[in-house]
């Protein structure tokens, strides 16, 4: 698991079993801390390059009527590729909002995404910084039990800490298909995914504190070459208000 600066049971009430669906409406107000740390090694035959990109953004909520605004309060991007660093510049970013809803179990429909400039988008997609930010409603069961019954993913409830549920989860997602790619040429993909993670959870706020480490490997065969792709990202968020 990701190392972590956080303690997961440091943090508000309650209750002992969780409440049916998602507590939208206690996101009102919130302001979340995002630190995401990506790593990148890409194999062409001999060939290697290796990237790490670093992401600190602060989000606000705030809610209208259904809909949930998220604002982009701070972002600070970096990047290192080929031995160079560089910082962007994200201003034509920063203060750009989201408009999404948030299903009983915590999805995302996204109905507007703020305008990402083009040398950012290069580096980091941050329209799409919301399509899965927000953890999933974790399962009703009791501290040590676990639960597989959602979508290939397992939880486990570890013991509770100052009245506050603790989680973690692990998936193994696969794929593999054809997809085109410049000039309409096509490529074949293989794709393997494990996405595992550890929640902080309040009955009555909802989504506290969480860590996800997203590991994949990602196989291309285009052209009659091999392209062999490796992809690390280490995910922290914490609830400041």
């Amino acid at each position: 698991m990701v190392a972590s600066s956080w303690t997961l049971g440091s943090w508000g009430l309650a209750g002992a079993l969780l409440t049916p669906g998602y507590p939208v409406r206690a996101l009102d107000g919130a302001v979340f801390s995002e630190q995401i740390r990506t790593e990148a090694l890409t194999r062409i035959e001999t060939t290697e390059r290796r990237r790490v990109l670093l992401r600190d953004a602060s989000f606000g909520i705030t809610l209208h009527g259904d809909t949930v605004i998220v604002s982009a309060e701070s972002v600070a991007l970096s990047e290192l590729a080929d031995g160079t660093s560089r910082t962007l510049d994200t201003d034509g970013f920063t203060g750009g909002r989201f408009r999404l809803a948030l299903d009983a179990t915590g999805r995302a429909t996204l109905w507007q995404r703020p305008f990402v400039p083009e040398d950012i988008a290069e580096v980091s997609d941050l329209g799409r910084a919301m399509d899965d930010f927000f953890p999933l409603l974790p399962p009703e069961i009791v501290p040590a039990a676990t639960d597989s019954a959602r979508e290939g993913r397992e939880w486990r409830r570890l013991s509770d800490s100052s009245g506050v549920q603790r989680f973690r989860w692990s998936e193994q997602r696969a794929h593999e298909g054809t997809q085109s790619v410049a000039d309409s040429v096509p490529a074949h993909l293989v794709e393997s995914t494990r996405d595992e993670g550890a929640l902080a959870w309040s009955v009555t706020r909802g989504p506290l504190a969480w860590t996800r480490r997203i590991s994949s490997d990602v196989t291309t065969r285009l052209r009659g070459r091999t392209i062999r792709a490796t992809v690390v990202q280490h995910i922290e968020v914490r609830r400041t208000r």
